[in-house]
C-alpha cells in the first residue's frame, strides 16, 4: 500500500523478480567494516552497521566497494573482499541480519585499477610475493594528487584473471544469500579506465576504438550475470560525467547505457558522478537531488530503473524527484550515516525528528585517514551494537540533572538523556544555542551546518528538557542555581572561545604586540559582532573552513585582504572532508591576497612585521586596519573547579574539556548521557561474523 503522503517514494516495486517494500535504498559507500584491510572479512560491527540501516525502513542496501581481488587491496581503506570462500560467511551473516527486517541485499563488486595507493601490500608483515604496483589499461597515473604511482599496463592474461575474479566474486555473493551484485564502474575505477579516453591509450582489442573500450564491462557483466544466474539483480554504477576535462562526458555515457541495455541482461542503472577529488561528496551548499538532469537525460535512453543520488535529505525533495520522472529510485549515501531511521520517521509523518546530514563529509575524512566511517553528529554510527536504536530504553532510575552549555555536547547529552526520562535542565549563556556549529554555520556557503545546533536544540526540548538560553552560570550565581534546581549531577559542556590575542603551537605563546591592534576573532566575524573594513589581515593557524570564508567575506563586501598562515598553503585540513577545491576557489575569485610560509614577528598598531619562516631575513611590513585571529582556542573551565569545591557530582565534556571539533563534542555528550543510564558499554575488538566473539 503506497503512502499517503509519499505515494512514489514509499510505495512496494518489483525489481526483476525481488519485490521492494519502496524506492529508498542505502547507497553503495565505504563499507570499512573488516578487522584486518589483509583477510577482507565482515566483523560483528559490520552486521550490525548494516542491520540497523534495514531496521529503519530502507527497501535496499548495496554494500559498497567490495573487492574482487588480494592485488586490489589498497590503503588506507578497510574494504572487505570476495576473492576467497573464506570471506562468504561474514557477508553472509549481514545478508541474514538484513533479511530478517525485509531488506534487501545486493553488494557491488570492485577493482580500483590504477587510482590507489599500495602501502598496504609494502608493509613488511604482508605478503613479501604481493605486488608492489596497481594495473590499469594504460601507463596513465591517476591525476587528483601529486605523487602518484604510475601503474602497470595490463597484459592480457592479467585482463583474463581479472574477468574471472569478477565471475568468482559475484558467485560468491550470491553463495552468501545475496539478492544480487552490482557493477563498479564509476568513479574513474578499472572498468572506467578501459572506457575512457583519457585513460585507455591502448592500440590492440581493448582500447583504441568504442567498441574495443566498451570490451571489458560487457564481458565482465556477461560472466557476473552467467555467475548470479537468472532470478538474482544485477546492476551497474556509471558516472553521468566526471566533471574532468578530455574524460568521457553524458552524451557518450547514454550511448555506453544504450550498448549495455542491447547487449546484456542487465537490472538497472546507478547514475552517480565525479571522481574523488571533488562531486562524489557534494559541498553543504549544493541542492537536495542537484543531479537529476542527469538521471533524467539518461532515462530518454533506456527502459532499465534508474537510480538517483545527490544530496537527499529530506523526503519531500526525494518524493519531488520520484513524482517528476526523474529516477526510479532514491539512494541515500550520507543521509543513512546521519540517520538510518530516516524511512521509518518519513513514514510516521515524522519528517522534523530526521537528522540531516549536513555535507561536512566528516565521515569521508574518517575513512580517508584508515578509519571507519563516522558521522560529525552521529555517534552511533559503528556503535550500533551498543548504542543503536534497539538498545533504547527508559532509565531504571531517572536523575535530576544541570547541563551548563548549549553547544554541541552539551545540547545531545540532553537530547539522550531527556530521551531516557532524566530531568534535564540546560542553560545557555547566549541569547541562541549551538555553541560553535552557530559560528561555523555563519560562515559563507556553510549555512547547512548550523543545522546541527538547531536540529540538537529542537530534539533535546521535544524529548522533554528544560533550555533556558541568555542564563549565564558563575561565582555569583551558582549557589543560587543549585538551590532552585538542586541537581544530582552537573554537566559542565561551556565549550571553548576563540583566541584573540593570536595563541598558536608555533610560538605557544600570544603574538606580540596584540593588544596594540585592532584584533578581532573569527567568529565574531562569522556572526556579524564586528564587520571589518579597510585593510584586513587574516591570521590563519587552523587550516580548516574559517580563516578562508571569513577572508571571502570580507573582500566580498568590499575590504581589502590579505591572508597570513605559516603553512606552505591554506585550508590544508579541508582536504580530507574534500573542501579544499571549494575553499581554493572562494577565495582566488574574491580577490585575496595569499601570504603563505609567514609568520607574524610583531603587531605595532595597524602595522603588522611579517616574515617567511624559510628565509626569516625576508620581511615585509603589512597594514592592517583590523586583524582577524583564526588561531588557537581556549576552554572555558571556571566553572568545574567551583563545583568540585562545592562538593558537587560533576563532568566536563566537549570543548569545555579540551577545544576539538563537532564529533568529539557530541560523541562525549551522548557517552556521558548513556553512562547517566548505565547503557555505554564499550565497544569490544572486532570479531570475525559468525565467530564467537
Amino acid at each position: 500500500m503506497a503512502d499517503a503522503r509519499y505515494p512514489h517514494l514509499l510505495s512496494p516495486w518489483r525489481l526483476r523478480d525481488l519485490e521492494l517494500r519502496n524506492r529508498v535504498m542505502f547507497a553503495p559507500t565505504c563499507p570499512v567494516w573488516v578487522r584486518s584491510p589483509y583477510d577482507g572479512v565482515f566483523t560483528e560491527q559490520a552486521v550490525a552497521y548494516y542491520e540497523e540501516r534495514a531496521r529503519g525502513g530502507v527497501g535496499m542496501i548495496i554494500i559498497g566497494g567490495t573487492l574482487i581481488n588480494r592485488d586490489t587491496i589498497y590503503s588506507p581503506f578497510l574494504f572487505p573482499g570476495l576473492w576467497s570462500d573464506e570471506q562468504i560467511g561474514g557477508l553472509a551473516a549481514v545478508a541474514e541480519a538484513v533479511h530478517r527486517h525485509g531488506c534487501k541485499l545486493s553488494v557491488q563488486l570492485l577493482h580500483v585499477g590504477l587510482r590507489a595507493a599500495t602501502a598496504f601490500k609494502t608493509d613488511p608483515a604482508y605478503d613479501f610475493d604481493a605486488t608492489w604496483h596497481m594495473s590499469a589499461p594504460s601507463a596513465v597515473p591517476p591525476g587528483e594528487y601529486p605523487g602518484a604511482l604510475m601503474p602497470k599496463e595490463l597484459e592480457e592474461h592479467e585482463i583474463q584473471a581479472i574477468l574471472d575474479d569478477y565471475e568468482s566474486a559475484a558467485r560468491r555473493a550470491i553463495d552468501a544469500g545475496l539478492d544480487g551484485v552490482e557493477f563498479h564502474m564509476a568513479h574513474g575505477y578499472l572498468p572506467w579506465q578501459f572506457l575512457s579516453p583519457l585513460y585507455n591509450l591502448r592500440t590492440d582489442g581493448w582500447g583504441g576504438s568504442y567498441e574495443n573500450r566498451l570490451r571489458f564491462s560487457l564481458e565482465a557483466m556477461r560472466r557476473i550475470r552467467s555467475a548470479v544466474g537468472d532470478e538474482k539483480l544485477l546492476g551497474y554504477r556509471v558516472n553521468s560525467t566526471s566533471f574532468w576535462d578530455g574524460d568521457l562526458e553524458p552524451d557518450d555515457v547514454k550511448q555506453i547505457v544504450t550498448d549495455f541495455d542491447q547487449r546484456v541482461d542487465v537490472d538497472y542503472v546507478n547514475l552517480s558522478a565525479g571522481v574523488h577529488h571533488s562531486y562524489i561528496h557534494t559541498p553543504m551548499e549544493y541542492e537536495e537531488g542537484w543531479e537529476r538532469e542527469y538521471t533524467r537525460a539518461i532515462k530518454e535512453v533506456t527502459d532499465k530503473p534508474v537510480f538517483l543520488v545527490g544530496r537527499f535529505n529530506t523526503p519531500g525533495a526525494a518524493e519531488a524527484a520520484l513524482a517528476a520522472g526523474d529516477a526510479d529510485a532514491i539512494l541515500l549515501a550520507r543521509q543513512m550515516f546521519a540517520d538510518p531511521e530516516w524511512v521509518n520517521k518519513a513514514s510516521a509523518g515524522a519528517d522534523d525528528d530526521i537528522r540531516r546530514c549536513v555535507a561536512a563529509n566528516y565521515c569521508w575524512r574518517s575513512v580517508t585517514r584508515g578509519g571507519r566511517v563516522q558521522c560529525v553528529y552521529n555517534p552511533e554510527v559503528g556503535r550500533e551494537a551498543a548504542w543503536g536504536a534497539a538498545t533504547r530504553q527508559p532509565a531504571t532510575e531517572p536523575r535530576t540533572v544541570l547541563v551548563v552549555g548549549g553547544g554541541p555536547a552539551g545540547l545531545e547529552f540532553a537530547r539522550v538523556a531527556a530521551a531516557a526520562g532524566h530531568r534535564i535542565t540546560l542553560l545557555e549563556a547566549a541569547d541562541v544555542t549551538g555553541g560553535h556549529t552557530r559560528a561555523y554555520g555563519a560562515l559563507p556557503h556553510r549555512t547547512e551546518y548550523g543545522h546541527i545546533g538547531t536540529w540538537l536544540t529542537d530534539q533535546a526540548a521535544k524529548n522533554g528538557a528544560e533550555i533556558r538560553t541568555g542564563a549565564s552560570v558563575d561565582a555569583s550565581n551558582l549557589d543560587t542555581l543549585l538551590a532552585e534546581l538542586a541537581p544530582d549531577h552537573v554537566v559542565v559542556a561551556t565549550g571553548a572561545r576563540v583566541r584573540r590575542d593570536g595563541f598558536q603551537g608555533q610560538t605557544a605563546r600570544p603574538l606580540p604586540g596584540h593588544e596594540t591592534g585592532n584584533c578581532v576573532g573569527w567568529d565574531q566575524v562569522a556572526l556579524g559582532e564586528v564587520t571589518p573594513t579597510g585593510d584586513v589581515l587574516v591570521i590563519d593557524d587552523l587550516q580548516d573552513v574559517a580563516a578562508p570564508l571569513v577572508a571571502h567575506k570580507l573582500a566580498a563586501g568590499g575590504a581589502t585582504v590579505r591572508l597570513l598562515t605559516r603553512w606552505p598553503m591554506i585550508a590544508m585540513d579541508t582536504a580530507g572532508d574534500v573542501y579544499l577545491h571549494w575553499m581554493l576557489t572562494y577565495v582566488y575569485r574574491s580577490g585575496v591576497e595569499l601570504l603563505c610560509d609567514h609568520f607574524v614577528k610583531e603587531i605595532s598598531g595597524d602595522r603588522v612585521t611579517a616574515f617567511n619562516i624559510y628565509d626569516p631575513q625576508s620581511v615585509r611590513q603589512l597594514r592592517a586596519d583590523t586583524i582577524v585571529m583564526a588561531t588557537g582556542r581556549a576552554a572555558n573551565d571556571g566553572l568545574r573547579p567551583l563545583l568540585l569545591e562545592r562538593g558537587i557530582s560533576t563532568e566536563t565534556i566537549g570543548d569545555a574539556l579540551a577545544p576539538r571539533g563537532t564529533y568529539e563534542a557530541t560523541f562525549e555528550g551522548h557517552r556521558a548521557a548513556r553512562r547517566l543510564s548505565g547503557t555505554a558499554a564499550p565497544s569490544a575488538a572486532p570479531t570475525p561474523a559468525g565467530a564467537a566473539a
